[in-house]
């Protein structure tokens, strides 16, 4: 778990930030009014006497990370309440993330696979759950039709031209379990698929 500095009662134990350390994702524990506390001065932002910034302190070596706010226009805020039944009392839930992540951008092929546990990217013998989301979104932004022989192939190519990114900068890494790709289907990805069938390394 992560103690956000700035609050003392509300901690994480997820969080995703971009290239430039701007919040994308963060899960939220704590009483319901130090969380609406934390919320409210993200929405007023520095100049306003809330916050533009805060950090994260890892519990178990101590070190800080910083998270940016960023604009709060593109933040969307779902709260749970955990069960009464806990050894912490009464407790909240809130995700705090980016609307781009659950939306589609169809006009430019673009879309985020997240997924809740740790990922490698590499298909096993089970299959990778991170992996399995970003082949959906793959078919469903795709201007042509794709063959599920094709996936190996056209993931493989993904991966290595960044047409699938994943979220973890190395200056800004993933905090907790949880992952994030962003898939994006240029027509680069469609002149490869055209030129593999053409060579017969795609079959139709």
């Amino acid at each position: 778990m992560y103690r956000v500095a700035e609050f003392p009662e509300v901690f994480a134990d997820a969080c995703l930030r971009d290239s430039t350390g701007t919040l994308r994702f963060i899960s939220l524990y704590g009483r319901d009014g130090s969380l609406m506390q934390l919320h409210a001065a993200m929405q007023l932002g520095q100049k306003d006497g809330g916050v533009s910034r805060i950090h994260l302190v890892d519990e178990a070596d101590g070190r800080r990370h910083l998270v940016e706010v960023g604009s709060v226009d593109r933040l969307v805020k779902f709260a749970g309440r955990l069960p009464r039944q806990n050894v912490f009392g009464p407790l909240s839930q809130v995700w705090i993330y980016d609307r781009a992540l659950v939306q589609l951008d169809r006009p430019n092929r673009i879309g985020w696979a997240l997924s809740r546990r740790h990922s490698q990217l590499e298909d096993g013998p089970g299959g990778n759950d991170l992996l399995d989301k970003a082949w959906d979104l793959t078919r469903r932004l795709s201007p042509v039709a794709l063959l599920d022989a094709w996936r190996p192939a056209l993931q493989a190519w993904c991966l290595e031209t960044r047409a699938f990114e994943r979220l973890n900068d190395p200056l800004y890494p993933q905090l907790g379990p949880v992952d994030a790709l962003r898939v994006s289907i240029t027509d680069h990805f469609v002149r490869f698929i055209s030129e593999q069938v053409k060579q017969g390394h795609l079959v139709l």
